[in-house]
C-alpha cells in the first residue's frame, strides 16, 4: 500500500509533458478559431460589394459548414482563406440531374478519413503478437473493453454477443471517429448529415432483423408481432402498431445522433456570428471562451452518442432475438 501511494502521487516530468501538450492544443485550437473568421471574411470579402450584407455573410457561413458541399476545406492558409479543393469532378447522376445523386461530397470524403483512419490505426497498434503494446493501443483496449462488458454482454446473450462484436465495435469506434473529426480545425463531422445517420439506422435495422430471423426463423420472427392469447379482434389493431413500432427504432437512432451532432456545432458557428455581428475583434474573447467550452462539451457528446447508438442498437438486438423477454 506504501509503495502504490508513493508511485501514484509521485510527480513524473512525462505527466508534465502531457499537460503542457495539452495547454499548446488547447492554444492552438483557441488561436484557429480566433482567425477563422477574419479568413472566411477575407474569402468572402466581395460578396458585400454585390450587395451581400453582414447578416447574410453569417447565415452563408453557419449554412455553409451544416450542409452538404462540393468542396473539401483544409486548414492551410492562402490568399483568399484556407484551401478549398473541388470535388466537382467527382459528381455521379447515373440517372441525371433528377434522378439519384451518387456524387463524392465532403461527408463521404470524411467518411473514408474515418474509415482508413480506423483500419490504420488498428491495425498499427495490434500488430504481431506482443504483450506490451504501445499507449493509444492501451487506449483502444479500454474502449473495447467498456463495449463489451458495460454494453453488449449484460445485455445479450454471450453466445450471440460474441458473435455481434465486431459488429457492434464497428459501429461505436466508426461513429465515434466521425464525431471527433468535426472538432478537428476545416474538420467535419459525416454524422451531422442526416443521410450518413440514415445509412447507419438502415444498417442496424437490417442486422436487427436478420438477427432475430436467423434465430428464430422467418416466420415466427413475424409470428411473435402478435403474443399468443391475444383476442382476435385486437390482431389488426396491433400488427400496425408492431410494424410502425419496428420502423421507429431506426428511425430514433437517426434522428438522434443527427439532432445531437449538428446541435453543438450550430452553437459554435453562433458564437462564430457573435464577431460577424459586431464587426470587431474586441469583443473575440468572449465568444472564444463559449466556443471552447462548447468545444470541450462536444467531445463528452461525442462519446455519448456513440455510447447511446451502439447500447440501443444492442438492446433492439436482444429484444428481436428473445422477444418473449
Amino acid at each position: 500500500m506504501t509503495v502504490y501511494k508513493a508511485v501514484a502521487l509521485e510527480p513524473t516530468s512525462q505527466t508534465g509533458r502531457q499537460v503542457k501538450l495539452i495547454f499548446l492544443l488547447f492554444l492552438l485550437t483557441g488561436l484557429i478559431f480566433y482567425f477563422a473568421p477574419a479568413s472566411y471574411a477575407a474569402e468572402h470579402g466581395e460578396g458585400t460589394e454585390h450587395g451581400e450584407s453582414g447578416e447574410d455573410h453569417e447565415k452563408n457561413f453557419i449554412v455553409e459548414h451544416l450542409t452538404e458541399s462540393d468542396h473539401l476545406e483544409l486548414p492551410i492558409p492562402t490568399g483568399h482563406g484556407w484551401l478549398k479543393i473541388p470535388l466537382k469532378s467527382l459528381e455521379i447522376k447515373p440517372w441525371g440531374e433528377e434522378g439519384l445523386d451518387l456524387s463524392i461530397t465532403k461527408q463521404v470524403i470524411w467518411m473514408w478519413f474515418a474509415g482508413l483512419f480506423l483500419l490504420v490505426m488498428f491495425r498499427l497498434s495490434f500488430r504481431g503478437r506482443k504483450l506490451m503494446r504501445n499507449k493509444f493501443a492501451h487506449l483502444l483496449e479500454v474502449y473495447i473493453l467498456f463495449v463489451r462488458d458495460e454494453v453488449v454482454y449484460p445485455n445479450m446473450d454471450k453466445e450471440n454477443a460474441r458473435k455481434m462484436m465486431p459488429f457492434f465495435l464497428t459501429v461505436f469506434f466508426f461513429i465515434l471517429t466521425c464525431n471527433l473529426f468535426g472538432m478537428l480545425p476545416s474538420g467535419h463531422t459525416a454524422t451531422g448529415n442526416v443521410n450518413v445517420t440514415a445509412g447507419l439506422a438502415i444498417i442496424a435495422f437490417m442486422v436487427i432483423q436478420g438477427m432475430g430471423i436467423a434465430q428464430n426463423g422467418f416466420i415466427k420472427h413475424f409470428k411473435a408481432m402478435v403474443p399468443s392469447g391475444v383476442p382476435a379482434f385486437v390482431i389488426p389493431i396491433m400488427i400496425p402498431v408492431e410494424i410502425i413500432g419496428m420502423l421507429t427504432k431506426p428511425f430514433a437512432l437517426c434522428i438522434r445522433l443527427f439532432a445531437n451532432m449538428v446541435a453543438g456545432h450550430a452553437v459554435i458557428l453562433a458564437f462564430f456570428g457573435l464577431i460577424f455581428m459586431a464587426k470587431s475583434f474586441v469583443i473575440a474573447p468572449l465568444p472564444l471562451a463559449g466556443i471552447i467550452f462548447i468545444s470541450i462539451l462536444e467531445i463528452f457528446i461525442a462519446h455519448l452518442q456513440a455510447f447511446i447508438f451502439t447500447i440501443l442498437t444492442v438492446l433492439f438486438t436482444s429484444m428481436t432475438i428473445h422477444p418473449s423477454h
